[in-house]
């Protein structure tokens, strides 16, 4: 999503040689944008657009997609060598960032791995999918609105405490809700309950730290709240199929070639 063509050309060149579909999308009016299906990925030009404007977009395309009945799509931003706020975008949900002047292997990579996970979190919850039964929303309006704001809340939260060790009832508490509440208005919306929406952020970050950082297995581990590391190293492979370092030695080596 964005003004300048030349990003969406730039991205549509890198990926000709894949089975991945490029459309571009302006990024402004965003009440009047449609999609006729909801997507895997939206990526975000984040060089060409104030934060405001990202996390408004960001929030508005969630939202959309919750009160579609649809699982919201992963979210990328375009981002600089001197952006200076990359932990704000992953505090407002953005999952990972692609650098510009553009990689074509980091871009295909990326991408790749992201689209992978999320389709293994989608399989979980195939046989029994959130948005299955119809609901009549526009009867519903008032309990829709406070739903969204409870998982917004909820959300915010937890992207401030990734490291922490987060206790469902101290959780409730601080929103003011009770533990089957929470977890059903999760199920509802997002497909999965807090924790586990909570450990696959906490797998994005530890992706984005193996990747960027020259962070050990154990001091990223302990960032996304594992004091455990090879309770972290199982919860990393589910998600991705290798354990942190192979998933590291895998990055380097794609990156060298």
């Amino acid at each position: 999503m964005s003004e300048k063509s030349t990003y969406a050309i730039e991205l549509q060149e890198n990926l000709l040689n894949t089975d991945i579909l490029f459309i571009q999308k302006s990024i402004n009016n965003i009440g009047q944008l449609h999609f006729r299906d909801t997507p895997d990925l939206i990526i975000i030009d984040a060089i060409n657009n104030d934060f405001e404007r990202i996390k408004l977009t960001k929030n508005a395309l969630t939202f959309r997609f919750i009160l579609q009945q649809t699982t919201p799509p992963a979210f990328i931003a375009i981002i600089h060598s001197e952006f200076e706020r990359k932990k704000q975008l992953f505090d407002i949900g953005i999952t990972d960032y692609i650098s510009c002047p553009f990689i074509s292997k980091e871009i295909n990579y990326r991408i790749k791995h992201i689209l992978h996970a999320e389709k293994n979190t989608k399989n979980t919850h195939v046989n029994n999918h959130p948005f299955t039964e119809k609901r009549d929303i526009g009867t519903n309006s008032r309990s829709m609105d406070s739903q969204l704001i409870l998982i917004e809340k909820c959300i915010t939260h937890l992207n401030g405490a990734i490291s922490e060790d987060v206790k469902l009832e101290t959780l409730c508490r601080v929103l003011g809700t009770n533990r089957n509440k929470l977890n059903q208005v999760f199920k509802d919306h997002l497909g999965m309950t807090v924790f586990e929406w909570l450990r696959k952020q906490r797998m994005y970050k530890a992706a984005e730290l193996l990747e960027t950082s020259s962070l050990n297995i154990v001091q990223i581990a302990e960032k996304v709240g594992y004091m455990d590391s090879n309770n972290f190293s199982t919860a990393f492979k589910r998600i991705y199929h290798h354990c942190p370092s192979q998933f590291r030695k895998q990055f380097k080596s794609s990156m060298q070639d």
